[in-house]
Parts: structure tokens; C-alpha cells; sequence
């Protein structure tokens, strides 16, 4: 190819020059000229060939094995409430299960790993814990009564349509068990005496009587935990106590504190609900018009009090969460309410 490239040149040169000039160090200036130009060329074919390699290989290197994100595994214990010291389970103590807001007598340890979410409550009789999470629902309630079970709403879904009792042993203790469908998967109910004067029952979704039974006797009844709130209530109305406590955690990196409430009542049949609960990302603090002690507060309806504390919204339920209070009531307790400063240690609450 050089050769005939050489000849076209010389010939050319060499007619325009008019023969007196040697087209020779023109044309060999050329070659060396084009040598360069395709040298650089190829530089930057090899470099960017390069920088993208380093690009992919800092890309894989980077990236998990199993492709999943880095954040970080929150473990079930995350969802469990502290340990009561000093106290005893309901088997050594069954008088005290439902009558002390502040006690949970049962561990449920063992039922716990495929739920993202865990709600306990403790008082008014009752005892309880309801796990979600996309594996699989179950509620397990204590109580000393049969009545107190009876009463209780049922809040995992089914058709409404139980089928028969049958007799079963939990453990070795007696008991009954029955189903109700919910699609194409089966709601069971044990219920059973794990000890004289308690009444435990479990619903949960199971492949069969066995199965439900079998998770039934996992729950335990020789420990105790404390029901806890990141927050205190330091005025009440006369003559009202905190008679029930209710809190929920879930498996999030960002904090296992998603909602906690106290119900607060008096002898004469009056209640009503405070819950606080984490504002939503970007929401903006309104101020209200309502005194309630240091804060302000503010009306959501007729029946329903407001105000922000940051991080959480807080909430007083005359109505439908309570009955026979007034607002002035409302504005009473919410302003003893004292929040926690750490979200992040239920220890410590």
C-alpha cells in the first residue's frame, strides 16, 4: 500500500514542482507523519478499551455475590420486648396475668423469626402478641377467663365460617382446636389451659391440626417482659390509672419503634387512648390552637386530639378508642406527655 501511495505522491510533487525540486524527504516526511497519526489513534482505542474494563470490573467488584442490597439484617430479637427482672410467668403467678399494664407472663421466642412486625399488649385482662410478616400471621392472647378470650376480635382473616371443636393436647395439657378457611389456607384456633386458672389460645395459619398444635406448644409461660412506650403520661383526670399498654416494633434498619399507645381509665367506665406513633418522612409539624400543657394541639375531627413532638405525631381518642371523656380530659393527659429521648433502646424506656 505504501508503495503505490509513494508513487501517487512523487508523481504529483514532482509535475506541480516542475522537476527541480527531490520529492523524496517530502514524501518520506508523510509516511512518518501518517505512522504517528495512526499510533495516536490506536492510544485511544486501547485507553478507552481500558477505562471501560476498570469501569465494569470496579462495578462487579462492588456489586453483592447473591444480589442483595448492603443493608444491614435486623434480627428478631428486634422485635421482642425486655425482660421483667424479678418477675415470674403466668404458671407461677396466674393472677397477675391481664392486671398489670406493665407485664407481659409469656415468651414467645421461638414464634418469632418470620415476622417483620410484632404488636403486644398487656392489661384489661388480657395478655397478647400478633406477628406479621410475609411468611406467615399468628396471634397468641393470655387470659384467666374464657370470657376474656370470647371477647377478644378476631384479626386475622378468614371466611367466617369455623368448622367443628375437636379435642387436642397442647404439651400435656388439654385443649380444643378448630378451623376456619381463608382462601386456600386453613385459620386454626388452639385453645388450652397451660395452668390452672389460664386460658392461652393461638390462631394461626397452618397445613393441619398437628401443625397448629405443634406451634401452640412452643409458646412459654415461666418468664415475664415488661410492656413498654417510649413516652410517660404524667397528668391524668381524677381517679384514672394507665389500665392497658400496647406497643408495636418491626424489623427496620431506620428504628424498630413504629407505634405505642396507653389506655388511661377510671373505675366509673371512662377511657380513652393515647398513641404515638413516627411522623412520615417530610411531614411538617402543624401548631394547633389547643393548650395541652407545654405543647399545642389541635382538633382531627370532633372526637380525636393532635400534636406533634417530634419524631412522632401523638394522638388522644376520646371516641371510638374511648368513651365518656371530654376534651378538656384529653388536653389534661396529653399535656403530662413526656417522651423518651432514645427511640432506639426499649431497655431503657
Amino acid at each position: 500500500m505504501f508503495s503505490d501511495l509513494d508513487q501517487r505522491l512523487t508523481a504529483t510533487l514532482t509535475q506541480r514542482a516542475g522537476g527541480d525540486i527531490d520529492p523524496t524527504p517530502i514524501v518520506e516526511q508523510a509516511r512518518r507523519r501518517g505512522r504517528r497519526l495512526r499510533r495516536r489513534r490506536r492510544g485511544f482505542v486501547a485507553g478507552g478499551v481500558a477505562a471501560m474494563c476498570v469501569a465494569l470490573t470496579a462495578a462487579v467488584l462492588t456489586m453483592p455475590i447473591d444480589g442483595s442490597t448492603d443493608d444491614p439484617i435486623v434480627p428478631a430479637s428486634a422485635l421482642m420486648l425486655p425482660e421483667a427482672a424479678g418477675q415470674l410467668g403466668a404458671t407461677a403467678r396466674p393472677e397477675d396475668v391481664g392486671a398489670d399494664p406493665d407485664t407481659v407472663h409469656f415468651s414467645t421466642d421461638s414464634l418469632v423469626d418470620g415476622a417483620e412486625y410484632a404488636t403486644w399488649s398487656a392489661g384489661r385482662g388480657v395478655e397478647s402478641v400478633e406477628f406479621r410478616g410475609p411468611t406467615g400471621q399468628a396471634r397468641f392472647a393470655l387470659a384467666r377467663t374464657v370470657a376474656a378470650l370470647d371477647e377478644l376480635q378476631q384479626t386475622l382473616s378468614s371466611a367466617g365460617r369455623p368448622q367443628a371443636r375437636t379435642d387436642v393436647r397442647v404439651g400435656d395439657r388439654p385443649g380444643v382446636a378448630w378451623f376456619d378457611t381463608s382462601g386456600d389456607q386453613k385459620l386454626w384456633f388452639v385453645r388450652w389451659q397451660p395452668g390452672d386458672g389460664l386460658w392461652a389460645q393461638l390462631d394461626t395459619y397452618a397445613g393441619s391440626r398437628d401443625e397448629a398444635t405443634a406451634t401452640a406448644s412452643r409458646v412459654r409461660f415461666d418468664a415475664a417482659h415488661r410492656c413498654v412506650v417510649p413516652f410517660r403520661l404524667e397528668s391524668l383526670p381524677p381517679g384514672a390509672r394507665v389500665r392497658e399498654c400496647s406497643v408495636t416494633f418491626g424489623r427496620s434498619e431506620h428504628g424498630n419503634f413504629v407505634k405505642g399507645s396507653l389506655v388511661v381509665g377510671d373505675d366509673g367506665g371512662r377511657w380513652l387512648t393515647v398513641r404515638a406513633q413516627l411522623a412520615p418522612d417530610g411531614d411538617k409539624a402543624r401548631s394547633g390552637d389547643l393548650v395541652a400543657g407545654p405543647y399545642r394541639a389541635r382538633r382531627q375531627g370532633s372526637d380525636v386530639l393532635e400534636m406533634t413532638v417530634k419524631p412522632c405525631v401523638v394522638e388522644a381518642f376520646r371516641k371510638g378508642w374511648g368513651q365518656g371523656y371530654g376534651e378538656s380530659d384529653g388536653l389534661v393527659v396529653l399535656g403530662g406527655y413526656r417522651p423518651t429521648r432514645d427511640l432506639d433502646r426499649p431497655d431503657t424506656w
